[in-house]
């Protein structure tokens, strides 16, 4: 079967509905929110009728960060399970506990770089909330792998319509933080306009590709890991969201969906790995240098050479 064709077929299928719904709803006077209305309804569409898809905020008994409390900020998107108390309108912001949660995510009409550093402290502040493993037949007693780590922790991303900013400056701000904190702040950014999917893992192997990107350590409460940053280019980043999302379930009993079973043969056939930056240097000196300051560090520094800072007047 040809993946790449599904997902170019799929992806302009799903545009299309995307664009129609924010249209409705920019009609319908909600021009202020219409975009997050429409990404609701979109997702409600296509996601397992066993999904529900609400807005409002995210409670735990735990969390890793005593800065934060455990308790997110509102979000945009929160993608629950049935065993929710608080049920509402889909569009109407309510609680949700965590071991009910299957992700949450951020919808952005615009994204750019300056705004990243407020964006990925809200990002943290979702991921920072820990969840108590519910089942009694199997126990999980730490992260320390992909499957183990979304038992205690659930992914967060962003969708992007309109990136006003270079996506390598996207992932500078998303390395910094990394660099700064020794924490995973998300686990996704689709930039839509750009074709691009930037995808973080908390852990070495993941079960979406066999390929690790740029490398990095981090702590998983107590723990160290090293977990990595892929970027890929894409022709079909709101299919390919749609198959990451699948990866992820709130419990082991609950049914894998099929896609992601296909979706490391997506990976290969429909995503493309990205250049960061152009280097002129010969093979020899740029081996030394990595070599010296490692993978991650030769990228963060070449990066910031690359996209300075403007400085405030």
């Amino acid at each position: 079967m040809d993946f790449k064709e599904l997902f170019n077929q799929q992806q302009k299928i799903l545009e299309l509905e995307l664009e129609v719904a924010r249209t409705r709803f920019e009609h319908s006077g909600l021009r202020g929110n219409a975009l997050e209305i429409a990404s609701r309804d979109f997702f409600e569409k296509h996601l397992p009728r066993s999904v529900n898809v609400g807005t409002g905020e995210v409670i735990a008994s735990e969390s890793d960060s005593d800065s934060v409390g455990a308790r997110s900020g509102q979000m945009d998107l929160v993608f629950s399970n049935q065993s929710q108390p608080f049920s509402t309108a889909r569009d109407v912001p309510t609680l949700f506990f965590i071991e009910g949660v299957l992700a949450a995510g951020e919808v952005k009409t615009s994204l750019s770089r300056s705004i990243m550093p407020d964006e990925l402290r809200k990002a943290r502040k979702f991921r920072a909330l820990r969840a108590k493993n519910m089942s009694r037949l199997v126990q999980v007693t730490s992260p320390n792998d992909w499957a183990s780590y979304y038992v205690f922790y659930r992914p967060y991303f962003m969708v992007a319509t309109e990136t006003k900013s270079p996506w390598q400056s996207i992932l500078l701000e998303v390395m910094e933080y990394i660099d700064s904190e020794k924490i995973l702040p998300l686990d996704g950014i689709f930039l839509l306009d750009q074709n691009v999917a930037l995808i973080l893992s908390p852990h070495q192997k993941a079960p979406f590709t066999q390929q690790i990107g740029l490398p990095f350590t981090h702590k998983v409460g107590a723990l160290d890991a090293t977990g990595f940053i892929m970027p890929y280019s894409t022709d079909t980043p709101l299919a390919f969201l749609m198959g990451w999302l699948s990866l992820f379930r709130t419990s082991f009993f609950e049914d894998q969906q099929p896609i992601s079973l296909y979706l490391q043969n997506m990976v290969n056939s429909s995503l493309r790995e990205m250049t960061l930056f152009k280097k002129h240097t010969p093979v020899a000196e740029l081996t030394r240098a990595i070599e010296k300051k490692g993978l991650w560090r030769f990228n963060l520094d070449e990066l910031r050479q690359e996209y300075p800072k403007r400085q405030k007047p």
